[in-house]
């Protein structure tokens, strides 16, 4: 009772301080007047100190909340700093490349600009990119070929590509209306970009051209053979490619069934590696253990797996199969000797080590894995993007070693 006689007792007398304040008589008899404000702030005050000496929990709770108030203030100015100085960081470095896009632009544009006329036209837009664009066309068909060609190989080459030549007028004209703010068919100084930036915006231009042409080709192709099947359902002949003839057109709903099959010949081949992943996980690989007891069966057919790579060698070969599917033919038989690479580096490593081999195993098992892993990447890509009637021939080093590339055919021509 004691701590809440001492905390009522003071606002008992606050209280009545406050009303005797009011109605206090300031003369004899009945005569009563209002107080003067001082004598009632100064009552007021008193009841105040008397509540904070006798309820220090009060007072306590007044200076915790004060406290915790200032240190989110402290924390916002500290964070609002951080922002402040991040952002002026941020405007430092965008101003400094900028100075140096300027800065590389006006090296470009004075080296560009030959008669010194203050602007830069097609003439002297295609001087300055053509030594450019010309090591860089030969650094690519020196990798393409294996060699360095001669100069009179790389004029062939140039004068194959659209246009004639490595930088067409119609190019380098595109290239200034990219840049061209004002409009009159001129680069000015104010106007013009860094020599590698150019190149790249041309490069960009000119890979989207010659894919616009491939693709026109490849519709115009697929009329053709389409015309061509029409033709011959007309006069009775069926669709049937005639003999001699070769499949080239879009593939059919079982083309693009017929081109998963090819790629059994990896998987049974290629199942060995997947040993080590079964047995670490083997409740993620639960599902998957149907699958590859099948492929251990087909393994363990005696000559099945040399047999399925002279067929689909001899199949992949037969023009009257839909390109579409020799492709993937070829494509698998790549795949499938690829296999063989890890095989033979781990037997020759077994060799050489003798018996400290052993230490090799946890190596070999994440090589297992990766090998495993990758090869059943490369087959889900194949499956997938053939049955969608597209060829697969995007595989590292793969899709350049099948014959059937269409790639490969149009650099060739």
């Amino acid at each position: 009772m004691a701590p809440f006689t001492s905390s009522i007792i003071p606002l008992l007398a606050l209280v009545l301080g406050s009303t005797t304040a009011f109605v206090t008589p300031t003369g004899r008899g009945a005569s009563w007047s209002l107080p003067s404000v001082q004598q009632s702030s100064t009552s007021t005050a008193v009841a105040r100190q008397a509540i904070r000496r006798s309820s220090p929990c009060l007072s306590m709770m007044a200076t915790g909340t004060s406290s915790e108030v200032e240190v989110a203030q402290e924390k916002a100015a500290r964070l609002r700093e951080t922002a402040a100085v991040f952002r002026a960081q941020a405007a430092e470095l965008e101003d400094k490349r900028t100075q140096e896009r300027q800065a590389g632009a006006e090296r470009s544009f004075n080296s560009f600009d030959s008669n010194q006329d203050g602007a830069v036209d097609v003439v002297e837009l295609k001087a300055g990119l053509e030594g450019p664009l010309r090591r860089s066309f030969v650094k690519q068909l020196t990798a393409r070929m294996g060699r360095k060609p001669d100069r009179e190989e790389i004029d062939a080459r140039i004068a194959a590509l659209p246009g004639g030549s490595l930088f067409p007028d119609d190019l380098a004209r595109k290239l200034i209306d990219t840049y061209d703010q004002n409009g009159d068919g001129l680069l000015q100084r104010s106007e013009f970009a860094p020599t590698e930036e150019l190149r790249t915006r041309l490069e960009n231009m000119f890979r989207d051209q010659q894919e616009t042409a491939r693709q026109a080709r490849v519709e115009e192709r697929q009329r053709q053979m389409e015309d061509k099947l029409a033709a011959e359902v007309g006069t009775g002949a069926g669709a049937v490619v005639p003999a001699g003839g070769v499949n080239d057109g879009p593939a059919t709903a079982a083309d693009k069934a017929l081109s998963a099959l090819p790629y059994l010949l990896p998987l049974v081949d290629g199942i060995s590696f997947a040993g080590h992943l079964f047995g670490a996980f083997p409740e993620q690989t639960a599902w998957a253990q149907p699958l590859a007891a099948v492929l251990l069966a087909l393994r363990s057919l005696p000559f099945a797996t040399l047999v399925g790579f002279f067929s689909l060698s001899a199949l992949s070969g037969n023009p009257q199969v839909n390109k579409l599917v020799r492709f993937n033919m070829q494509q698998a038989i790549n795949l499938d000797i690829a296999l063989i690479v890890p095989g033979v580096l781990g037997a020759l490593a077994s060799v050489s080590l003798g018996q400290d081999a052993y230490k090799l195993v946890p190596l070999a098992e994440a090589g297992s894995d990766v090998v495993f892993v990758a090869m059943l990447a490369a087959v889900a890509y194949s499956v997938v993007t053939s049955s969608t009637g597209s060829f697969p021939n995007k595989l590292p080093l793969l899709g350049r070693l099948n014959r059937e590339n269409p790639d490969r055919e149009e650099e060739e021509q």
